[in-house]
């Protein structure tokens, strides 16, 4: 039997969509439970702890945000990085809540498998981890590295940014965070470039680090 890169949850009261992503990732050699029962999900996810969840956001009886606030209450489930897939859900509120990813429906293939492969199979030589409030009015940082060719991957949440180094090496770690969550973050990261940038402006300032 071929070995799964990893456990992955999801949930989503759209049977469609559960069907595809479900087939997407296992024929990516991802192990898959996925329902839409969102009382069956937070059972499985305690006795199975997954890699990672998937969670709609906007579904009967319980919401995307409930489960998330359950998974989070619980010591063996609150390290498990929250990837939000929705149409209609508040990214910022979702950042807020302790997503790791918000990933707007139609989610692009690849956008998913990247995510995952990062905490499932790891090995990811980015050019750099970015930790960063969603900020809607001003240009990303991310962007600003894009434009200079460089690979980024972006995290929402410390415990997720925490979980992609015990298994990636990115070339330098840039922090983008309030002033009062910041010295517990830079004290948390362990990576030997750790840097604090408050504008896009200042992503110029990394070029020499990134030769």
């Amino acid at each position: 039997m071929t070995k799964k890169l990893g456990r992955v949850f999801m949930l989503d009261d759209d049977l469609i969509v559960l069907n595809l992503y479900r087939e997407m990732l296992e024929k990516n050699g991802y192990e898959v439970f996925a329902t839409a029962n969102a009382y069956q999900f937070l059972l499985y996810a305690r006795e199975l702890m997954p890699d990672l969840v998937i969670l709609d956001i906007n579904m009967p009886e319980i919401t995307g945000w409930e489960v998330m606030s359950r998974l989070a209450a619980e010591e063996q489930t609150s390290e498990i990085p929250v990837v939000v897939m929705s149409v209609l859900a508040d990214k910022a509120l979702a950042v807020q809540k302790g997503a790791a990813h918000y990933l707007n429906k139609p989610v692009k293939p690849e956008d998913l498998l990247e995510i995952l492969e990062a905490y499932c199979v790891g090995n990811k030589k980015h050019d750099v981890l970015l930790l960063e409030d969603f900020e809607p009015m001003k240009k990303t940082l991310r962007q600003r590295m894009e434009e200079r060719k460089w690979s980024c991957f972006e995290v929402n949440d410390l415990k997720a940014a925490k979980r992609y180094l015990q298994k990636n090496n990115p070339k330098i770690v840039v922090v983008n965070l309030p002033h009062n969550r910041l010295g517990k973050v830079m004290n948390e990261l362990k990576h030997p470039l750790v840097r604090y940038l408050e504008s896009y402006e200042q992503v110029d300032d990394l070029e020499e680090l990134l030769k």
